[in-house]
């Protein structure tokens, strides 16, 4: 099949110095949740949800100032790199380009999904079978910065509300965005103050509900049908009162990725003792989040993280963590210890993107530099 049956037009596409308020404003109308930066019609970088919700900014700022790296699909792939692009970057949409790397259009994950519900590949198979455990949550009365934390750091788009262990409501980054963007045309002195109070307020005054649920002994097939229908891109997974575990398109679409024999690049040396319980479920849900972090910035051809035991004292070992990535723009190492193996890989890997972000705009900035004139 050829790929270009899965493109669309995109309903929103920016230039370097359009406004951030306006862009929000479009994407909210538009349900958009990826947007084509472009500079002469050539793709030179993205804007999501996930960027307005990390880093910052004034609603009257430039694109340019919160904008990601490239990330796209050629027109010439085929639907196995399609699906190998969406699976490591858990995008909700990706441009494509032509070989000049001219925006051609989008391949969004509801479209691919739609694309595999037609063909019949999440039949026979069950939601507890491929969704997120454990799963992250917040409390009712936990702030909606605690909310917006969570989210940035678990590279995470929907939080389940918990009241006394019940689910309650549910809080998602565009809830959080759309309130954060909405002050345009204020002094800034008045958006400092809304956003202050925004982010003090608990979440369960801007969660939505009822939650749309699924059980976990549910077909895919049949969850992917609610995903979009309800427009959404995942949901909890409850057993009676308890809830289980999250399901989202990627989990779906992860079923198609195991079809076609694709593995996450990631490569992890635990110790015997890590290997056992809920930490490891916790050490690979950070990898995870952290390749697709890292995906979304450039290639990645290697990501390998290894622990020790460095120390031991009052019956607390202290874990040393090093993560090396391998990348198209170069190879970066980070080491990281601290008692807490989980904490240990998540600071280590957090330097890691650090480090590739500031690679990756050194080279941004070379690139724009003007050439000088060529002597005569």
């Amino acid at each position: 099949m050829s790929i270009k049956d899965l493109v669309e037009e995109p309903k929103v596409v920016v230039g370097y110095s359009e406004r951030i308020r306006e862009i929000v404003s479009k994407m909210r109308e538009y349900n958009q949740w990826v947007v084509p930066v472009v500079k002469d019609r050539e793709l030179v970088g993205i804007l999501s949800y996930n960027d307005l919700l990390r880093k910052r900014v004034s609603p009257e700022s430039k694109v340019i100032n919160l904008m990601s790296p490239v990330i796209s699909i050629n027109d010439n792939s085929d639907v196995t790199q399609v699906v190998a692009k969406f699976y490591t970057t858990k995008a909700r949409g990706i441009p494509v380009v032509d070989d000049k790397k001219r925006l051609v259009g989008m391949i969004t994950r509801e479209r691919l999904l739609s694309y595999f519900l037609d063909q019949g590949e999440f039949k026979n198979v069950k939601v507890m079978e491929v969704m997120n455990s454990p799963v992250i949550t917040i409390n009712a009365e936990d702030s909606v910065a605690r909310a917006r934390w969570l989210m940035s750091n678990n590279n995470v788009t929907k939080l389940p509300i918990l009241d006394e262990k019940k689910l309650v409501g549910i809080i998602s980054a565009r809830d959080i965005v759309d309130r954060l963007y909405s002050s345009g045309g204020k002094k800034k002195a008045s958006i400092l103050t809304e956003e202050e109070r925004l982010m003090a307020m608990p979440v369960k005054e801007i969660m939505s509900y009822p939650v749309i649920t699924v059980s976990g002994k549910e077909n895919v097939e049949s969850a992917v049908k609610t995903l979009l229908s309800r427009k959404i891109s995942g949901m909890p997974v409850v057993e009676g009162d308890l809830i289980t575990g999250m399901f989202s398109g990627i989990d779906a679409i992860s079923i198609v990725a195991k079809k076609f024999e694709l593995e996450m690049p990631i490569e992890a040396k635990l110790t015997s003792e890590l290997k056992q319980g809920d930490t490891k479920a916790l050490i690979d849900g950070i990898l995870e989040r952290y390749l697709s972090r890292l995906e979304r910035l450039t290639d990645i051809l290697n990501f390998k993280v290894t622990f020790k035991e460095e120390a031991k004292s009052a019956d607390k070992k202290v874990y040393q963590v090093t993560a090396k990535v391998v990348t198209k723009v170069g190879e970066f190492v980070t080491k990281e210890s601290d008692w807490d193996p989980v904490t240990a890989v998540r600071k280590a890997v957090e330097k890691l993107e650090e480090r590739v972000e500031k690679e990756l705009k050194k080279i941004e900035q070379v690139r724009r530099k003007p050439k000088k004139a060529e002597e005569s």
